[in-house]
């Protein structure tokens, strides 16, 4: 068993939970967009804030290494390196608070051996891993979030054969329960999770890569109980690459120029654009892994 591998130390964590689970139920119909209402809870979890002054923080990769450059609001503040990633497939895919410490820790994938790990951390210094569920064949892990509302964190899984959602429901690293969640029309992925109607459970974060579209899709557990159109991200070099509220309400768009390297933060209160801002350019050979 390969060890996960600490930035500039090896460490052999503990194997806990390697579990098989089967999906519970069919697949959900896609039904066309249809509008839903906000609520008015206030947002004060910040899945990305990793040094806990309440606004979120850009997780930068350049190869296996990891950096963070924290932030206030769109504004850079300081920067530091982070865990190096462990070798033979490994991917940093999410950050959220799984073991209940108050700080963000790494979910990864290991896409050949369809492995998971979580990264323990407190800010940016590693602290300890473990494994989590090992997931079937051809499914991929794409983002983690909270969707039945008990505040720890669970896994969203992706076929992209059939083009199938999952939930995985966790507490910390193991493995409670299982289900199938909405099928993505074409064209269409999820680049992100983020509770954009503000009650208590995540949604999903689409994007169209051929229109530059994006939608969110409103979620009550597995179930989708609206969807509608977001602004749009553009198709030339802007990538959409998730949402944190750096306004200080609802989550926003997080936008990343491959060419320039320019960040982009699109300001929203619900699915509505209601300001921009650049945020800090990353250097040549960084790029924006976070949120």
């Amino acid at each position: 068993m390969n060890a996960l591998i600490q930035f500039r130390k090896s460490i052999a964590p503990s194997v806990i939970g390697l579990l098989f689970a089967c999906f519970a139920q069919n697949a959900q119909s896609v039904a066309p967009p249809t509008y839903h209402v906000g609520g008015e809870l206030p947002d004060v979890a910040q899945r990305y804030d990793f040094n806990g002054d309440g606004y979120p923080d850009f997780v930068l990769n350049r190869g296996p290494e990891t950096a963070i450059w924290y932030l206030s609001g769109s504004s850079f503040l300081s920067g530091a390196l982070a865990p190096t990633l462990p070798p033979f497939g490994w991917r940093l895919i999410d950050a959220a608070d799984f073991n209940g410490d108050g700080h963000p820790d790494y979910a990864l994938f290991n896409n050949s051996t369809r492995q998971t790990a979580i990264w323990y951390l407190n800010n940016n210094v590693f602290i300890t891993g473990a494994y989590g569920p090992t997931l079937p064949a051809g499914w991929a892990l794409v983002a983690v979030g909270d969707f039945n509302g008990d505040g720890k964190p669970d896994y969203l899984l992706y076929n992209s054969s059939t083009r199938q959602t999952g939930i995985w429901y966790l507490n910390n690293n193991v493995l409670l329960s299982a289900g199938f969640g909405p099928t993505l029309p074409f064209l269409w992925q999820v680049v992100g999770t983020a509770d954009f109607d503000l009650n208590g459970r995540a949604d999903y974060l689409l994007f169209n890569t051929n229109t530059g579209q994006t939608a969110i899709w409103y979620m009550s557990g597995r179930t989708r109980i609206g969807a509608v159109y977001g602004p749009g991200a553009g198709t030339s070099f802007y990538k959409l690459k998730g949402a944190a509220d750096y306004s200080g309400g609802y989550p926003d768009y997080v936008l990343f120029n491959i060419n320039t390297h320019e960040t982009f933060i699109l300001f929203l209160h619900n699915n509505v654009a209601v300001g921009s801002a650049f945020g800090p350019t990353l250097p040549p050979d960084w790029n924006l892994a976070l949120p």
